[in-house]
């Protein structure tokens, strides 16, 4: 430094006016660059300026500025992150020059000195104005260079989440983004649910492993709790679904506060809570910057919209699951009425599982005192075929009546009520009138299971029990079906082969009578009757036999069947039968093919026996939506309007129709014979 003498008699003269020097600064900042120190506390501004009016003269005394350099960074960098801008800060130090050489001037009387001492305190500033605009440049440089970085990731980010047309790639590219601001970065977006309010994880970047991801995704924040803080002041409760995420529940609170993970709330444009950001390191020593919070709060305000949009859009994803898995069963179990209860349990246990992506599920059914193991799909199942309601944790959930997610079923089920493999559960009775019948057991969510899937089995679990009530009533009607089927076989025997081997018997005791009595031909025109008899009892008994059970229903289908049946009866009586099939033969349900066949034999029937028909046929038409049958002959028709009820057959004709709600068409008359015309509805 040059002009060492020079600079310590000025620097004794300012160190003699020190307070006068800095009110008088403090008072020319204030007036200058209001905007920076207006609003600071006047006392606290002259105490500072002060000790910076002390260091300088300290810097002259000793005749080296390399204490005022340190000060200098330290000052730059607080002034930068005010936003001072280069032109105000230069203008303070030169206001600083001012005031001391004007304390200078007043504490010296006017001689060639005192104008040589003012020189050394200019050329002094000229170096001081140099370092602090070296300094305050490379930091302004420097932060301006990382708001442009900053700048760049968020247009980055907000260009690249808002491309993708897929809400969960949306998700987790932004989950990357935000991942990789820190060094070994992690991010795990947690969406709220409308129904629960609760927060569940839908996409996660940068775990340490695949155990650490399913820790995350078993945790569920309830925005009413106040374990842990987010940034911004609000808080949060937290729970978890299984027993690997609840150590981590219980480390995060620890975590946020050592700030090496934290939690950025996302906000819709209306200030509605939509998400959270949970980001931390993998490095357990490190700490999140409060620049890097920053930038990743920008960058969640930056696509907010896209995130909100990408809840909307899983919101309605998760709902129209549901809604498709729902409708998909109810198809399944109410609208094929004719399937075995058997048949129903698989069903509801392969959907129940796949719905809530389970791994296995069980029906116990409620028998007495006990619950049976009635079907299973998937695994594990339960190592016992029965347990007893009174003594086991099954029938303590059935008699409890209410539904329960079990968090870790090795410590909550004893041993030797469940498999070694199960680690969580949801366990839903099946009610039926209020009264529950049973269980469903769902187990081995990889996350764990959670209330909205709870809330979805128990929807899942009404429309099961109502399927097992259909399912046994379809039995039940089953069986009332056979009982009426043996009694109509019971009269058509008694109607026509008893009554006809009946006939039989005393056609064959009249011939004998004639030929005691010497009468030939009577007894030959009778033994021809007794042959004509036994011919129709044949071909009766035939009929009903076929009827019984035709084996070609089973086998090769409707088709078949009536062929079949028009082969062994209608063509063997002398009936000219033929039969078209037009469109694309296809099986339908048994049910409805049994109906079909039915119908279609009864008509035949009503051909041979009462028409006295020469000719028949049998049009079959397949198309998308129906199946399509006719029947005409050209026998004797009737009269339908005064048909006694029930005649010929029809009752059961129209009583089959409406069970399978086919359309039902009859006309007939004398001259043209009678057309049975039936449309049945059909799906593929």
């Amino acid at each position: 430094m040059k002009n060492k003498d020079l600079l310590r008699k000025a620097a004794a003269a300012i160190l003699a006016q020190k307070e006068t020097v800095a009110i008088q600064l403090a008072n020319m900042l204030v007036e200058r660059q209001p905007q920076w120190y207006e609003r600071e506390n006047c006392t606290e501004l002259i105490t500072h300026l002060s000790l910076f009016i002390e260091r300088i003269c300290n810097c002259m005394l000793a005749g080296t500025l390399e204490p005022l350099t340190t000060f200098f960074s330290t000052a730059a960098l607080e002034k930068v992150e005010r936003g001072l801008q280069l032109d105000d800060m230069l203008e303070g130090i030169m206001l600083g020059k001012y005031c001391l050489s004007s304390a200078i001037l007043r504490e010296l009387p006017a001689s060639e000195e005192r104008d040589k001492i003012l020189g050394a305190v200019d050329l002094l500033y000229i170096d001081i104005n140099k370092i602090s605009g070296e300094k305050y440049s490379a930091l302004l440089t420097q932060q301006r260079n990382a708001e442009h970085e900053r700048t760049k990731l968020l247009l980055e980010a907000t260009r690249s989440i808002t491309n993708f047309t897929d809400s969960q790639a949306a998700l987790e590219h932004l989950a990357r983004v935000i991942s990789e601001t820190l060094s070994q970065g992690f991010c795990v977006i947690f969406l709220r649910n409308t129904e629960t309010q609760g927060l569940a994880p839908h996409a996660s970047w940068g775990h340490v492993s695949n155990k650490c991801k399913r820790c995350f995704d078993g945790v569920r924040l309830c925005p009413n709790g106040g374990s842990i803080t987010a940034i911004g002041g609000e808080t949060f409760g937290i729970c978890a679904l299984n027993s690997e995420s609840f150590a981590i529940a219980q480390d995060i609170p620890e975590l946020i506060n050592s700030e090496n993970m934290a939690m950025f709330p996302i906000y819709s444009s209306a200030n509605c809570l939509h998400g959270i950001a949970m980001v931390g390191s993998a490095h357990s020593q490190y700490a999140i910057a409060p620049k890097q919070k920053e930038l990743i709060e920008g960058i969640l305000h930056t696509v907010s919209a896209t995130v909100e949009l990408a809840a909307s859009v899983k919101e309605k994803e998760r709902q129209l699951k549901e809604s498709e898995s729902l409708r998909r069963v109810a198809h399944l179990l109410l609208q094929h009425p004719e399937a075995k209860i058997q048949d129903v349990h698989s069903i509801i246990c392969d959907e129940a599982r796949a719905i809530v992506n389970g791994t296995g599920s069980t029906i116990l059914l409620k028998e007495g005192d006990v619950l049976r193991h009635s079907c299973g799909s998937g695994a594990p199942q339960p190592p016992i075929a029965t347990f007893p309601i009174a003594t086991t944790s099954y029938g303590h959930i059935l008699r409890q009546g209410k539904a329960v997610i079990i968090t870790d079923a090795q410590k909550e089920i004893p041993a030797d009520q469940r498999s070694n493999e199960v680690k969580t559960m949801l366990a839903v009775p099946l009610l039926e009138c209020g009264q529950a019948i049973g269980l469903l057991l769902i187990s081995n969510k990889e996350s764990g299971f959670d209330f909205i899937d709870r809330n979805i089995i128990e929807l899942l679990a009404g429309q099961a029990a109502m399927a097992l009530r259909n399912a046994r009533l379809s039995e039940q009607s089953d069986k009332l079906v056979v009982a009426e089927e043996r009694q109509r076989l019971g009269r058509e025997l008694h109607d026509s082969v008893t009554q006809a081997l009946y006939a039989v018997t005393l056609c064959a005791d009249a011939a004998n009578r004639s030929m005691a009595l010497g009468k030939e031909q009577i007894a030959k025109d009778q033994l021809q009757a007794l042959r004509g008899m036994a011919q129709q009892a044949m071909r009766d008994m035939r009929s009903l036999i076929f009827d019984l059970h035709p084996p070609e229903l089973e086998n090769e289908g409707l088709v078949g069947a009536i062929q079949a049946r028009m082969n062994a009866v209608e063509i063997r009586s002398g009936l000219n039968a033929k039969m078209f099939v037009k469109g694309e033969e296809r099986r339908l349900a048994h049910s409805t093919e049994e109906e079909i066949f039915r119908i279609a034999i009864e008509a035949l029937s009503n051909a041979t026996k009462h028409s006295h028909a020469q000719d028949v046929s049998v049009t079959l038409i397949y198309t998308e939506e129906s199946v399509t049958m006719t029947v005409t002959d050209n026998g004797k028709g009737f009269a339908i309007d005064h048909l006694p009820t029930g005649g010929m057959g029809l009752r059961n004709i129209r009583e089959r129709a409406q069970k399978i709600h086919a359309t039902l068409e009859i006309n007939s008359n004398d001259i043209d014979g009678t057309t049975i015309y039936i449309v049945v509805p059909v799906s593929r």
